[in-house]
Formats: structure tokens, sequence, C-alpha cells
């Protein structure tokens, strides 16, 4: 039968207990065996040392009892880190440990299982991860293969060509800005620092990222209302017109024709204020829990038109920037995005 680890070393301390008890009663007994030879003991009529030797083995043998009973409750928590410490390695999370101990070994179990809590956590997210990105490429290369078989068909009017080739190319757009998406995403989930700051105008950055989605606003006649004062900011320049373009595309995507989107810039004391408010169609409060989750999209009937990374990458970039975003929203009535950025001392 092979030996556990918990049961190898429970067996060394108690014998190494034993061992100590051992050597510390035999010192004893010498000690009391030279005093009685050198006359240093006196005691009236005859003196004998058995009743030491006695009394040494009844200790010896209740010490090492004790050590036994007391051991094994020592080792226990440690069986049964070492017992789950192998359920980990061979993959298994799903594990919690007793945490009725005292002292160091409650801490130790405690500790344990937030570990693995959060190895949990990591091993869900990075299978969603896997699901998500599969799904997202796999629709618009169905897509792609499917008009492209169509092409072939010789019989194909000039028109209809031109629109399976239409889809085609914005299908690989879609392909490109996803794993453009994820590229980026990826690179600042592994960076806790902005690097290559500079001093830019904040309000002009702003109308800038506004102008590209110039022909998508006027065609739904939006109307825009813009108070951007001049601000001038400290910071990465290229992540935030990211912010921006991103927050302005779902404001237009979402918003019905002839609805309105309110853009404001509020310089004060410790951080600028920005808001993006739009006449939408609203959120409700779950998708609001869940709207800056990878790969997440509250309105699953226009999957097609995004893939779900475009507020992920907004939070994160603003978390980086030492920000902060809070949403309020109604449905039917319309979203708003605030973001504080703090202004540099």
């Amino acid at each position: 039968m092979k030996r556990t680890f918990s049961s190898s070393f429970w067996f060394k301390m108690v014998l190494y207990i034993f061992f100590v008890l051992l050597f510390t009663g035999l010192i004893i007994l010498s000690i009391g065996y030279v005093f009685l030879r050198l006359d240093h003991v006196s005691a009236p009529g005859h003196f004998s040392i058995s009743p030491f030797i006695a009394l040494f083995f009844i200790s010896l043998i209740i010490g090492t009892f004790i050590s036994i009973i007391i051991g094994r409750q020592m080792i226990d928590p440690i069986r049964q880190l070492s017992d789950a410490a192998k359920s980990v390695a061979k993959g298994n999370f799903d594990i919690k440990l007793n945490e009725s101990y005292h002292g160091e070994a409650q801490d130790m179990i405690v500790n344990f299982n937030k570990m693995i809590q959060e190895l949990q956590g990591i091993e869900t997210f990075r299978n969603d991860f896997i699901v998500n990105v599969s799904h997202e490429f796999k629709t618009p290369l169905a897509a792609i293969e499917g008009y492209a078989t169509l092409l072939q068909d010789e019989s194909l009017s000039k028109e209809e060509r031109a629109a399976y080739t239409g889809i085609i190319i914005e299908r690989v757009r879609q392909l490109s800005s996803l794993a453009g998406n994820i590229l980026k995403i990826s690179k600042l989930e592994n960076q806790e620092i902005l690097v290559q700051k500079s001093y830019f105008e904040l309000d002009e950055q702003i109308r800038q990222a506004l102008l590209p989605f110039e022909n998508l606003w006027t065609a739904k006649n939006i109307d825009l209302d813009l108070s951007l004062p001049p601000v001038s900011y400290y910071g990465n320049e290229d992540l935030l017109f990211q912010v921006w373009s991103n927050l302005f595309s779902n404001a237009i995507k979402f918003t019905p024709e002839g609805g309105l989107i309110t853009t404001a810039l509020e310089p004060k004391q410790h951080n600028v204020m920005i808001s993006i408010t739009d006449t939408g169609i609203g959120m409700t409060p779950e998708v609001i829990n869940h709207i800056f989750d990878k790969f997440y999209q509250g309105d699953t009937t226009r999957n097609a038109e995004g893939n779900g990374l475009g507020l992920a990458l907004v939070k994160r970039i603003i978390d980086l920037c030492n920000g902060e975003i809070t949403i309020q929203s109604t449905p039917g009535k319309g979203t708003a995005f605030m973001i504080a950025l703090p202004v540099r001392e």
C-alpha cells in the first residue's frame, strides 16, 4: 500500500517526538544516577533508582500517546491540502476545504479556498473566451464561404454578384475588426501603466472622433448637441480616441431616426467630466451589469454589427487612466455614459 505524504509526515513527527522524549529522559536518569553515586542525593534508608526508571517509561508512553493524538490533529489540514492540491493539479477546481480549524491552519485553508475560487473564475473566463472567439470567427467565415460559393454560379446577374461581393467584404471587415480588438484588449489587460503620454486638446479630440460617423448620423437625421469648452489634457491620446469612437459608434447605432446625442465636457478641480447621452433604446439593469463583459451584447438581434468587445475595451482604457466610467439608462428613453478622468497634479 502506497504511503501518502500526510501519513509519512505524521509518522516521522511522532517518531521524532518519541526520540526527543527518550533522549531527554535518558539525560535526566543519567544526571540522577551520577548525583546518587556521588552522594549528592541524601535520603533516609535505602535509596533505589528503580522508581525513577518506572516513572521515566510511564512518562515516555504517555508523552508518545499524546503526541500521536495531537499530531494527527495537526496533520489533518495538511493532509486535506495535499489531497486538494493533487486534484487541482489534475484540473479539478470544484473543491472547497473545511475551514473549521483554528489559528494558522484556518488561515492556510481559507487562503487555499480563495485561490481555488480565483482559479475557477480564470478557468471559466478562459473557456468562455475560447467559445466566444470561436463563435465570432465561425459566423462571418460561414457567411463568406456561403456567398463565395454562390458567386461560382455563372447565371448570377451583375446586381446579385455585387450584392454578394459586398456582403463578403463586410464580413471580412468584421473579422478584421474582431481580430484587431482581441489584440488590443489582450495587450491592455497585460499592461498596468500607460506610456506615451502627452498634452493634447481633449475637446478637439472628441470632435475629431465624431467626424468619421457623419454619414451615419446624417442618414438617421440625428441631432447633435455639443458642449465642448477648451480643455488641455495630459494622457495617452491614441487610447482615449478609441474610447470616444466606441461610445459614439454605440450611441449612433442605438439611437432611432430623429433622435438626439448630447456630448458635454466639464473641467473640474481634480478631474475632467465627459458625458455622452443618447435618446436610444436604453438598457435594463441586467444589461448594465454585464455591458463591460467581453463579447456581451445586450441587443442580440443586432449582433452582426458588433463583436461585444468595444465597451470592454473602453472600460479597460478608462481603468488604465485611473478614471471612472458610470452608466445611467432607462429602457426606451436612452443611455448616458459618464466618464471622469483625473487631472495631472
